[in-house]
């Protein structure tokens, strides 16, 4: 019998893989790009309500494919540097101990804990809006608009609850909390922090010698500041990354004219509108050096920029619009707190009874005590020298940064420090860091020895040694002893005990003081980790206007000091004391302003 024999011929065909060649400087910027388009992908599907993993894990895989080619096809032409390889394997160690003293800030009450919480709900249900039956409850009683109950939220017209914040760093932190769980949050700060700091040296590098850009990084380690709010869910953290990553690409594209740099300052400085209104101002700054140097609209527009990145412009535009459309609460909110300084000019950092002088005095004050003020004022006189001399082109991080420096005349944030450093972290602070380095380096020693910069006693530069050597010791004094502190480091699994008590159809009412302060309270985790339907409650009254049936018990959660409290409300005789519970909780505590007198507060 014969014998049918099948078969199949596979042809193999070669792929015309087009070969892409970088420089070094073009493979960093590639690389960081890679990040920024994931931050631009997180946020397009938040905005859309299709925020699923599958679509990221795709991104990340495709991106790192390419990654690899490039970095495989460019070797050859990046030649070995053991000194940047030294510098990254130090900033790599410095992001590892920052994280190990880190841990997640997911507790109700305050920026932190809201950013944290609207993340998760983002991972965890594909779209922004939220709600579950304890929230309705109290949407019933206060209707649309701020979510009292509900710190870092508003409710919708429909009775959902809808972040107050930009959503630029709400979608970043719910990409990496999809991936990695709780510690997600940790590796989107660190992430951010390593891209922040090697861009801000390579910007050093531009502008100083070698040994004194290794000097401002060190100032920039080893300043309290940075290690602090890197322990917090705060947009400062991605601002840092966006900022000087931004600037560095556009101090290259100054250089070169290379409009892929160009491209790459306007995609970072576009997603930074998503998180901080502080963008407008470095966008119209960017626009202004530009147009400075080209003079013509039309020439800048056609020639400079060109029709692709204009279509790319357009295309951030129409998102963010449609970003105003869906968030327009809470950018109205941020628009009426960073406009109200200049507004009313008379009205200080936190009544209006203070003055701008007191508000100044208080701020500079503060930034005394955590050893930061040397940095503005060596700063300011580098910008004033540099200006003098019209030496603009080395003023560009500067002039970039510069309307952030409203925020010494008022801070536009509460009084208790380090929180109100928030203002200064991602622009003031480095950018004087780095204008007090080339200062210290290239003006002072000249003035000292009554001698032209670069000659004769200047080339021991024993002077900028000596001031720099001050200044990371003064660094040290502060930076050392908090670098440790992980606040509310062991609250969740004592938050963990506490649910067990409760099933999910239980009604829990959570005084702001239970875990020790307003500012770490249990409502968040409560809802978003263990699933139990847990209210922030300050009003006694609101007891009677909640349909207590639509729940299996009502269970209320108040520390001994408040007893009293609750007392002349006639609360208290309503309750039955169940279980007695206990809260150890870490926080950092430094004295705060009085409103009264601010500049007359003391420090300790």
């Amino acid at each position: 019998m014969a014998k049918a024999c099948f078969g199949y011929i596979i042809i193999v065909m070669k792929l015309n893989i087009p070969e892409i060649n970088l420089n070094k400087y073009q493979l960093f910027t590639t690389f960081v790009l890679f990040w920024v388009g994931l931050a631009w992908l997180g946020l397009a599907l938040a905005l859309f309500g299709i925020f699923y993993n599958v679509i990221l894990a795709g991104y990340i895989f495709i991106g790192t494919i390419f990654l690899i080619y490039l970095i495989s096809f460019n070797k050859t032409k990046v030649e070995t540097n053991y000194h940047f390889f030294l510098i990254f394997l130090v900033l790599l160690i410095t992001v590892f101990i920052f994280s190990f003293y880190t841990t997640p800030t997911i507790f109700s009450g305050r920026d932190q804990g809201s950013l944290s919480e609207a993340a998760i709900r983002l991972s965890q249900n594909h779209h922004l809006a939220f709600s579950f039956p304890a929230e309705k409850e109290f949407f019933n009683i206060y209707g649309s608009g701020s979510a009292l109950n509900f710190p870092g939220f508003n409710y919708t017209a429909n009775g959902e609850l809808f972040t107050k914040f930009p959503l630029g760093y709400v979608s970043w932190l719910a990409i990496f909390y999809s991936i990695f769980g709780l510690n997600g949050f940790v590796i989107a700060n660190s992430i951010t922090f390593l891209i922040f700091l090697f861009s801000f040296y390579l910007v050093a590098r531009y502008y100083l010698r070698p040994s004194s850009s290794v000097i401002a990084l060190a100032l920039i380690l080893t300043s309290f500041i940075f290690s602090w709010f890197f322990k917090f869910t705060l947009s400062e953290n991605l601002a840092l990354m966006l900022t000087w990553f931004g600037i560095y690409t556009f101090v290259l594209f100054t250089k070169n004219k290379e409009r892929f740099y160009l491209l790459a300052a306007i995609s970072t400085f576009s997603l930074l509108l998503f998180s901080r209104i502080e963008a407008l101002g470095f966008l119209a700054v960017i626009i202004a050096i530009l147009l400075t140097k080209y003079k013509s609209w039309k020439y800048l527009l056609s020639v400079i920029i060109g029709k692709k990145i204009l279509l790319l412009l357009g295309g951030f535009a129409l998102l963010y619009f449609f970003n105003l459309a869906i968030d327009t609460q809470s950018y109205l909110a941020i628009s009426k707190r960073f406009l109200s300084p200049f507004v009313s000019l008379n009205r200080g950092l936190a009544s209006s009874s203070v003055s701008y002088v007191s508000t100044t005095l208080y701020a500079l004050k503060v930034l005394s005590f955590y050893a930061m003020i040397n940095f503005i004022l060596f700063g300011l006189v580098g910008f004033i020298y540099l200006w003098k001399h019209k030496k603009f082109e080395i003023l560009i991080p500067f002039l970039i940064i510069a309307p952030t420096f409203a925020y010494i005349l008022h801070p536009s944030i509460s009084t208790d420090h380090p929180w109100m450093l928030r203002r200064f972290v991602f622009a003031i602070i480095p950018v004087s860091i780095l204008y007090t380095v080339w200062f210290l380096d290239s003006c002072l020693p000249a003035c000292l020895s009554g001698r032209q910069a670069g000659r004769g006693f200047f080339k021991k530069r024993i002077y900028f040694y000596i001031f720099s050597g001050l200044m990371i010791v003064c660094n040290l004094t502060i930076f050392v002893p908090y670098l440790a502190i992980s606040p509310n480091k062991n609250l969740l699994p004592q938050i963990e005990g506490i649910s067990k008590n409760f099933v999910t159809s239980d009604l829990i009412l959570v005084d702001r003081d239970a875990t020790g302060g307003g500012w770490s309270m249990m409502t968040g985790p409560l809802n978003f980790i263990y699933d139990k339907q847990a209210v922030y409650f300050f009003n006694p009254n609101d007891l009677d206007k909640i349909d207590r049936k639509k729940f299996s018990a009502v269970y209320f959660i108040i520390p001994d000091n408040k007893v009293d409290f609750y007392k002349p409300s006639g609360l208290f005789e309503r309750l039955t004391p169940i279980k007695d519970y206990a809260i150890e909780t870490n926080l950092l505590d430094i004295a705060t302003g009085k409103k009264q007198e601010l500049y007359d507060t003391p420090l300790e």
